[in-house]
């Protein structure tokens, strides 16, 4: 047993869990010596180490627990046996257990124990358990290895205890629960308070400029930006030639007379900027020649227009007499 029993207190909750192979005497015995510690406002519970996942422990009910700490033992502890210790446990409770776990490294050897003392540090940190630390580290003697094969089933126990003599100890671990209860709720409080804001952090978004002073936009603008223009200013002036008391087009027109007096489209490209006038003016019509449609109706739909009064009939030969077939070629009422 760990010497840290001694430390019960009047009125504490003990939980001691063993596997089913410990000796009933030592569980006796320790049953009545930590009655006598707790006292009547006390009380003191026993739970085997293979079904202590699964058992209905109350949350938060005990603030001491014991795991593992009768010898010998070769059982081990699983993430879900930690977990459910630490939500039985009571806000800042402790717990004690007792591991066998490897001195070195083994090569070469199928052996059930695999952890060293960090790792089951590590183990019951992951889990949620503060202030974890290694109380004691005792060597496995030869007796006690024997009694571990012994507990494992094996049948060469001499030949065992001969090759791994020295590599295995006994770590005694101490934990406590977090001061909080496991799965507590708290409300949280996001609303702002009112007046938090100091005055330095208030100027830190104004906007400053040279002279703290924003320009007018409307004093960037001279008395004649200001005046609106009238209508007639807004006319081009008809700068053509007067010929014949007509107005006719420019030799370089452009403001669409010549194309008014041409009837189409014509583009006069310059090939120089400054031309003389025996130079030569090339004219080019960039537009496509169109065909009209009309005349075109008896190819059908895609060649009518869309005020075609043959829209929607079929196609026919230009001149022939359309006659509707079918069921449309007899009268709807017959005599």
């Amino acid at each position: 047993m760990v010497s840290s029993m001694d430390t019960l207190n009047q009125g504490d909750t003990v939980l001691f869990v063993a596997p089913s192979t410990v000796d009933q005497d030592l569980f006796l015995k320790a049953q009545s010596s930590t009655k006598d510690q707790v006292g009547s406002s006390g009380s003191v519970a026993f739970e085997v180490l293979e079904r202590v996942a699964d058992a209905p422990l109350a949350k938060a009910s005990y603030s001491k627990i014991y795991s593992n700490v009768f010898s010998p033992s070769v059982s081990t502890h699983t993430t879900d046996m930690l977990s459910r210790y630490l939500n039985t446990l009571t806000p800042g409770g402790s717990i004690e257990l007792r591991e066998p776990v490897l001195l070195v490294d083994l090569s070469n050897t199928v052996c059930p124990i695999t952890r060293k003392q960090d790792d089951l540090v590590s183990l019951l940190t992951l889990a949620g358990f503060v202030d974890v630390r290694v109380a004691q580290l005792d060597p496995v003697s030869d007796e006690e290895l024997a009694a571990f094969f012994r507990l494992w089933g094996a049948t060469r126990v001499e030949q065992g205890v001969s090759r791994l003599s020295g590599k295995f100890g006994v770590a005694h671990v101490v934990a406590k629960s977090p001061a909080y209860e496991i799965g507590q709720k708290m409300t949280l409080n996001f609303r702002k308070k009112a007046n938090n804001v100091t005055e330095a952090k208030k100027t830190a978004w104004v906007i400053s400029t040279d002279d703290d002073v924003l320009e007018d936009d409307d004093e960037l603008l001279d008395e004649a930006d200001k005046i609106k223009p009238s209508k007639e200013s807004l006319i081009r002036p008809d700068d053509c030639e007067m010929t014949d008391g007509r107005r006719k087009a420019c030799k370089n027109c452009t403001c669409g007379r010549a194309e008014a007096e041409s009837g189409n489209n014509v583009v006069s490209l310059d090939l120089m900027d400054d031309i003389a006038e025996d130079d030569e003016i090339v004219e080019v019509d960039p537009t496509p020649k169109k065909t009209g449609g009309c005349g075109s109706c008896a190819l059908g739909d895609a060649f009518r227009c869309s005020t075609c009064p043959y829209l929607g009939m079929p196609a026919f030969n230009a001149g022939e007499k359309i006659a509707l077939g079918g069921m449309f070629g007899k009268d709807d009422i017959d005599f």
